[in-house]
C-alpha cells in the first residue's frame, strides 16, 4: 500500500528496464512504503545498478527524497539503505535538529525510550543514512525518522564509522557523485539483547558500508560493533561476495557482468 505524506519534490520511479527517470517537482511519490517487490520491478534512483535483492519479502520498502530503505519490523531496523551524496547534498549539521521523528509508515519502529537504559552499554541511538551528507538539503529532517535510527556502539560510531563517512565526503569532491549501501549484519543467533525494549531485541552484530561510483569503482566495508575506536576504516575492508553470503543480499543486480575496480585509494586506503 502506498499513500503520499504532504507534497515532496524528488525523484520518479518508474517501471523500465533500462532507464532511471529523475523528476523534478514531482509531489506524489517520495515519502511514500512500497512492498519490497517494488525495489526488484522498478527502478529507484537512490540504487546505482539496480536496489539489493534477497530482502525479506514482507519488509516495507521506504522511498524518501534523499534515500530508500528496506525495513525489517521483525529486527525493527532497515536491513538495507541506499542514498546518492554529492557536493550540493552535503552541508554543515551543527545546527541541524537531530530529535527523533515518528515513522508514519511504519510503526514497529524502535523507539527513543528504547535506547535511554542503554547508554550504559555503550549503544547510541544512530542514524543509518547520516544528517551531513543531507544537511545541505531542504530534507535533511528525513533522517531523523526512527526507521533510519540504529543501535550503534559508541566505539564504532565515534572511530572507523566516523572515519569512513569523512572519507566518502572527501571522494564527493573528487567524483561528481557517489553511491552508498549500507546495513546490518546479525550473524550470531545467540547474541543476547542489548536494548531493554517493551519486547526482546537483538543488536546487530556490525554493519556492512559498501561506497561506489558510476565509473564502476566499489570498495566495501565490514564494521563490528565491538570494533576499538582507534581502528581505521581501511584496517576493516572486505569483499562485496562476502557481504552478500553473510546478509543473502544480492548487491547491484543490473551489473552482473561489471568488473568493479576498487575505491580504496580515494578513501583513505593502500590498495591490497
Amino acid at each position: 500500500m502506498m499513500g503520499a505524506v504532504g507534497e515532496k519534490y524528488g525523484y520518479v520511479v518508474t517501471k523500465t528496464q533500462n532507464k532511471v527517470i529523475w523528476g523534478a517537482l514531482i509531489a506524489t511519490l517520495l515519502g511514500q512504503i512500497a512492498p519490497q517487490s517494488f525495489a526488484v520491478d522498478y527502478r529507484i534512483g537512490h540504487c546505482l545498478f539496480g536496489c539489493p535483492q534477497g530482502a525479506d519479502t514482507d519488509n516495507h520498502l521506504i522511498l524518501r527524497p534523499i534515500y530508500a530503505l528496506s525495513f525489517n519490523t521483525s529486527f525493527k531496523t532497515p536491513e538495507w539503505a541506499a542514498y546518492r551524496v554529492t557536493a550540493d547534498s552535503i552541508g554543515i549539521a551543527s545546527s541541524l535538529s537531530r530529535e527523533p521523528l515518528a515513522d508514519d509508515f511504519v510503526e514497529e519502529t524502535l523507539q527513543p525510550a528504547d535506547f535511554e537504559a542503554s547508554d550504559g552499554v555503550g549503544l547510541l541511538a544512530s542514524q543509518l543514512v547520516p544528517l551531513v551528507n543531507f544537511a545541505g538539503t531542504p530534507y535533511w529532517n528525513d533522517v531523523n525518522f526512527m526507521s533510519n535510527i540504529v543501535p550503534r556502539s559508541r566505539s564504532l560510531s565515534r572511530g572507523a564509522w566516523y572515519g569512513l563517512e569523512w572519507a566518502v565526503r572527501n571522494l564527493v569532491n573528487k567524483e561528481t557523485e557517489v553511491f552508498v549501501l549500507t546495513g546490518p549484519i546479525f550473524n550470531d543467533p545467540q547474541n543476547t539483547p542489548q536494548l531493554r525494549t517493551d519486547v526482546p531485541h537483538r543488536v546487530p552484530d556490525a554493519f556492512f558500508k559498501i561506497v561506489v561510483t558510476e565509473s564502476g569503482q566499489a570498495s566495501a566495508f565490514l564494521l563490528a560493533q565491538n570494533v576499538p575506536v582507534h581502528r581505521h576504516h581501511c584496517e576493516l575492508r572486505i569483499d562485496i561476495a562476502e557481504i552478500e553470503e553473510l546478509t543473502g543480499l544480492r548487491f547491484f543486480p543490473e551489473a552482473q557482468y561489471l568488473d568493479f575496480t576498487s575505491l580504496d585509494s580515494s578513501l583513505g586506503c593502500v590498495e591490497t
